[in-house]
């Protein structure tokens, strides 16, 4: 695809909000800035469709009233929270697992979807389908295969090489055969590429190394200082704050931060850690021990959990208000959250795990360390955020990371020179191009 001619791009992501979504919506937008044709296939509730675009929008995914109705089923069924009802139909989970013909229900409901989408995909001609999200892993190679049957180029961003970083994943076989099926690979490190070729037989010269662009997307208010943004939050005025912020999740590690978290206070006084995420509600054990860990850390003064999914709109204020983010993760493939520091000017403290270690320059955007070593996880936060002014010039350093070397328009220009390194999708757009041309 090495003509200079627009590109028309489809880029399927059912995820709908999210770092996913986000990480979707600042690609496609810069895409069509740079002269691109984007179309991006998506779910109604998309969070973000309120906001000004330059590329277009289908939702393809929408609210069923079979689902409506199988999830009032589980209603007697006792439930930490109504998204978690709509968890166990979308994925199979807990008492969904129990319901007699949901899983075919599900399977027969994601074809008919599907199906929509090539006809959809026929009709808009592009020139490659770019998937950003799987909806069902052991499912999506029905649709990829019947996208590659129909001669369409397809680029896949992988976002989790295995979801929850186990090599034991259940998935694996399933992704494989979607990784190898797929045209191109983009991953956002060296490390995720040298991990993904180990992992998967893939061919390592379809694999694509793509930054993760910073998350600018949140801060619409780009002066606002964290006294500022503590004072609108109503929290921790005049302390210093350590922010831990996203899903969370068994490989995240909070635990380790918490502990050292102790460890911090004793060298440091006016220090507090804010916990801002959900607790991810898949994972049933891991439900249970985060929600205890967090029911312990409830009332007291130095430390705040909020646990909820942050709109769009509030994200800012919990990075403006920090002084440092930490990602203490046990395994990681990559993170947005990295690259939503840098865009508030916060500098980091990431573990030498994934791909996190390639966006820190240590000592000057942030620090490094061992996951769960907790001494060095605390001696780092400290190091980071003992002394205002050198906090200040870190914090202005990852700033002018996220506006250079991890900017959109730079993400988007690589993208642009993949995609048209791939030869022309298929006989039947050539010959479609040509009938346009006379």
């Amino acid at each position: 695809m090495r003509s200079n001619r627009p590109l028309r791009v489809a880029i399927y992501d059912p995820s709908g909000r999210g770092g996913v979504c986000h990480y979707t919506h600042q690609l496609a937008q810069n895409l069509a800035l740079m002269g691109s044709d984007v179309t991006v296939v998506t779910t109604e509730n998309y969070e973000l469709k309120h906001l000004p675009r330059n590329f277009n929008i289908v939702f393809l995914f929408k609210k069923s009233r079979i689902k409506r109705f199988v999830l009032s089923l589980i209603a007697p069924v006792r439930w930490q929270g109504s998204d978690q009802k709509e968890s166990a139909f979308q994925n199979g989970t807990h008492a969904g697992e129990k319901i007699p013909g949901l899983a075919l229900l599900k399977s027969l409901r994601l074809r008919i979807i599907w199906l929509k989408a090539a006809f959809l995909f026929l009709w808009k001609r592009p020139h490659l389908i770019h998937f950003q999200w799987l909806v069902d892993r052991d499912q999506e190679y029905f649709f990829i295969n019947l996208l590659k049957l129909l001669r369409f180029k397809i680029v896949y961003t992988v976002h989790d090489l295995l979801p929850e970083q186990c090599d034991a994943h259940p998935d694996h076989d399933a992704l494989e055969k979607i990784y190898r099926k797929v045209d191109a690979l983009i991953v956002h490190a060296e490390n995720n590429k040298r991990e993904f070729v180990s992992t998967f037989e893939v061919d390592p010269e379809k694999i694509y190394v793509i930054p993760h662009g910073s998350n600018d997307l949140f801060y619409t208010d780009k002066g606002m200082s964290k006294e500022a943004a503590k004072e609108e939050l109503g929290f921790f005025r005049g302390k210093k704050v350590i922010l831990f912020f996203g899903l969370i999740k068994r490989y995240k590690g909070l635990e380790h931060l918490v502990e050292a978290f102790q460890e911090v206070k004793e060298r440091l006084d006016n220090v507090a850690l804010l916990i801002v995420g959900k607790i991810y509600d898949g994972d049933p054990e891991g439900f249970k021990y985060y929600s205890d860990l967090i029911g312990q850390l409830r009332g007291r003064e130095d430390i705040l959990c909020v646990e909820d999914y942050i709109p769009l709109e509030k994200i800012a204020l919990y990075f403006y208000a920090s002084d440092v983010v930490v990602l203490p993760y046990i395994s990681n493939y990559t993170s947005g959250v990295l690259l939503s520091a840098y865009a508030a000017g916060r500098p980091v403290v990431v573990t030498d795990t994934g791909g996190l270690k390639e966006g820190v320059e240590v000592g000057k955007s942030g620090f490094v360390v061992p996951p769960k070593d907790t001494k060095v996880l605390a001696q780092a936060i400290v190091e980071t955020i003992k002394n205002r002014n050198q906090n200040d010039e870190m914090g202005r350093y990852a700033k002018s990371l996220a506006e250079n070397n991890y900017s959109w328009s730079s993400v988007a220009s690589k993208t642009i020179a993949l995609y048209r390194h791939l030869p022309m999708k298929s006989a039947m757009a050539d010959a479609a191009s040509q009938l346009t041309v006379k």
